[in-house]
């Protein structure tokens, strides 16, 4: 109950509320701004601020300065003790104190406008440039002599010139405002209206980059990907950012699309997989790219835009041509382009059969001008993707949900008392069984099995080994009888040597091999090793009609089937690896793990180039190689070949993973259990854990196993035994 209370309060103390220091902020108590409004459509600031900030080390701000097509805040400069800029991160750093005073000055440049607003200013007085709440501001904005104002408006969101954070006044040439109010991102604006080509000196915004012309034809292919021909001619006109373009034009893009043989006309570019293209360093630039856009998810709709927002570019000439399949839906969206009819910068036509588009622009787009295309993915289009795909992956995944039940379903449940040998089959016929690397040298085992079971005896020493019958077999299967009759009349037909058996004894050894092979095959399920065979086959349909679907869309049929066939035989090896490990033949295991990554490569290449179906076509390979996984080294039984493997794989375990009390109480029980399964050790592959098991114990002497003089052996001989016996069956 105590450590129950322990553990409660520990988790209590988990849901604590720690003070975090991310969570403070600041705010600005008083924000004085004295500014003067000169007839060059600049701005000359200083703004005075008292901070309060949270009192710990290395607090630190963003200067929000104003940097637009509209204005920019040039020349700016900090005064204070108390904190220092850094100008390339526009980023103030404070010392400790709470209680902070500082200076800021700075420049603002407006930029001349070229339609009827030019002599129209707007500036938000409340805007602060530290991004903190502002509990008192006060605004002193004056006129250079020479500008006469025509009309004014401070809007604060509500009609008239009243404002409800605070009161706006005219003194003479400048207009003051006081808050009443904390400001935390309202707007107060201020909209001053001037006599026409006041400010005519004024330098017009130059966007940074510049297309002077930008050519787009897009062809919808059927199955909704895009081909792509695009023509650029383009201007550096500021050096402050790298240049990059989209090639996807908007979405989807990596990873729901991928980019397919992209051609460009300059050798020296290279596309990122995410699609951006580093424009060149020069101040001009000419280019032509051709390239497709293939989806790798299944989208409802296509939204392109034609305008560089990420390079602020200006364009000079647009057009774009869209073909299409068929009538598809087709929505636009043109922000700052169609406001007013006098002012459309952008005209659309289409075609009477709805399947060609063409926009193209009337005037200069700015980097403020959105232009957008958003083309509908007909739903029909969208349910025999995701039926296809989906049916033939929920298909392979039935077939490994089967195969799994299948291997399952078929061993023995019925299992026998922990360290009980098999009663039924000898140790060649348990490693038939379990389909272990069975040879003819293995009816050793069945021979040193004889001495366990007192049939025989062996007498050896350096230079003879001879077996003796003691007694005829009476319940063994009728080549185990067979080979003992034929291995004694090699001799004189109650013993006989090595040498005799050496000599002379290799048609009996293979007639008995293969009589035991054939009568293994009575355990064999006719019916469900045809099954087994129809999972594998089944397992191999949804990759193949999934890569066959790729493959009439994308016209790569060579290599569909090199990565195809390259699976399916990796898959076939890695299963028959598997089995080639449970017969006990030696294999690398880095070889085997090599063969595994090269799966994983080929199919990575296979989603790399048919990435439409890439998670289907995925689950369907790793289905079809775990189905090939499970069932290659399988060979299906009937009920009473599956009893008698699961006596063998049983055993097997236990000798493994008996407790030595088990053992020690086995070895009371019968004095030859050690003898007796020595044979099923050797069959079965576990003899160096037999040897651990049962050397280290005193176990009595061998009394079928003698010397010359007919002394009883050691446990120890048995390894010699069995390599002699080995040696005298093989057939060479």
């Amino acid at each position: 109950m105590k450590k129950l209370l322990s553990i409660l309060f520990l988790l209590g103390l988990c849901f604590i509320p720690v003070p975090v220091h991310a969570a403070e902020s600041g705010s600005l108590i008083v924000r004085t701004v004295a500014a003067r409004l000169h007839s060059d459509k600049t701005i000359t600031v200083t703004e005075t601020l008292r901070l309060r900030l949270p009192g710990h080390d290395d607090y630190e701000l963003f200067l929000n300065l104003p940097d637009n097509s509209q204005m920019k805040a040039e020349k700016v400069k900090l005064i204070s003790e108390q904190a220092v800029l850094d100008p390339q991160w526009n980023r103030v750093q404070f010392n400790r104190d709470t209680d902070v005073e500082l200076q800021l000055e700075y420049t603002l440049q407006l930029f001349q406008d070229e339609n009827d607003q030019a002599d129209t200013l707007t500036l938000n007085l409340a805007s602060s440039p530290l991004d903190l709440p502002t509990e008192q501001l006060h605004v002193e904005l004056q006129l250079d002599p020479e500008l006469h104002r025509d009309n004014w408006i401070l809007d604060c969101g509500q009609s008239g010139n009243q404002c409800r954070y605070g009161e706006g006044r005219w003194q003479d040439q400048t207009f003051v405002f006081d808050s009443d109010q904390v400001l935390d991102y309202q707007a107060v604006n201020l909209t001053l209206n001037f006599d026409e080509g006041t400010f005519a000196s004024a330098p017009v915004y130059s966007w940074p980059f510049r297309y002077t012309l930008w050519r787009v034809e897009i062809e919808v292919l059927p199955q909704m990907d895009l081909q792509v021909h695009q023509e650029i001619q383009w201007l550096r006109q500021s050096d402050d950012l790298d240049p990059m373009l989209d090639l996807f034009l908007g979405w989807p893009s990596y990873p729901d699309a991928q980019l397919k043989e992209v051609a460009i006309s300059d050798p020296m570019l290279e596309v990122s997989k995410y699609g951006f293209l580093k424009l060149p360093d020069t101040q001009a630039a000419e280019l032509t790219l051709d390239y497709r856009i293939e989806l790798t998810s299944l989208p409802d709709q296509w939204r392109l835009n034609f305008d560089d927002t990420m390079n602020q570019a200006q364009i000079d000439r647009l057009e774009v041509t869209v073909r299409m399949p068929q009538d598809l839906e087709v929505t636009t969206d043109f922000y700052h382009v169609l406001d007013y009819e006098d002012h459309k910068k952008m005209t659309m036509d289409r075609s009477e059969d709805g399947k060609l588009l063409h926009l193209s622009s009337t005037q200069a787009l700015t980097g403020d001008d959105r232009v957008s295309l958003t083309i509908k993915i007909p739903y029909s289009m969208q349910r025999v993707m995701r039926g296809a795909t989906g049916f033939w992956s929920m298909f392979a995944i039935g077939v490994l949900l089967a195969a799994g039940l299948f291997r399952g379903l078929n061993r023995s449940a019925k299992r026998r008392a922990v360290g009980e040998l098999p009663n039924g089959v000898n140790p060649v016929q348990a490693a038939l069984l379990t389909h272990r690397q069975a040879e003819g040298e293995m009816l050793a085992a069945v021979i040193v099995n004889w001495a366990a079971r007192d049939y025989i005896q062996i007498q050896m020493d350096a230079q003879t080994l001879r077996l003796f019958r003691r007694r005829s077999l009476i319940h063994q299967p009728p080549w185990e009888k067979q080979f003992m009759h034929s291995l004694f009349q090699l001799g004189d037909g109650n013993s006989v040597t090595a040498e005799e058996i050496s000599q002379r004894g290799q048609a009996c050894v293979q007639q008995a091999w293969h009589q035991a092979q054939s009568e293994a095959a009575q355990w064999r399920h006719p019916g469900l090793s045809g099954l087994r065979w129809l999972l594998m086959l089944l397992s191999v349909l949804p990759p193949v009609i999934l890569l066959w679907m790729q493959v009439q869309q994308t016209y790569r049929l060579v290599l569909a089937i090199l990565l195809g066939g390259g699976l399916l035989r990796l898959s076939f090896i890695l299963g028959s690896r598997i089995l080639a490990r449970k017969q006990g033949k030696k294999g690398s295991r880095i070889q085997f793990a090599g063969l595994a990554l090269l799966w994983l490569i080929l199919l990575e290449w296979a989603m790399e180039y048919f990435v439409l179906r890439s998670l289907p076509l995925a689950i369907s390979y790793f289905s079809m190689a775990a189905v090939q996984v499970l069932l290659v080294p399988m060979k299906p039984l009937n009920p009473e070949g599956l009893r008698l493997r699961q006596q063998a794989v049983q055993w097997r375990q236990d000798l493994k993973q008996m407790p030595d009390k088990k053992l020690d109480e086995w070895l009371e029980r019968d004095p030859e259990y050690a003898l007796k399964s020595y044979g099923y050790a050797r069959t079965l592959n576990v003899a160096d854990v037999w040897e651990k098991r049962f050397y280290p114990r005193v176990l009595p002497l061998l009394e079928t196993v003698v010397d010359a003089g007919g002394q009883p052996e050691r446990i120890w001989v048995l390894d010699e035994l069995y390599d002699r016996l080995q040696h005298c069956l093989k057939n060479e």
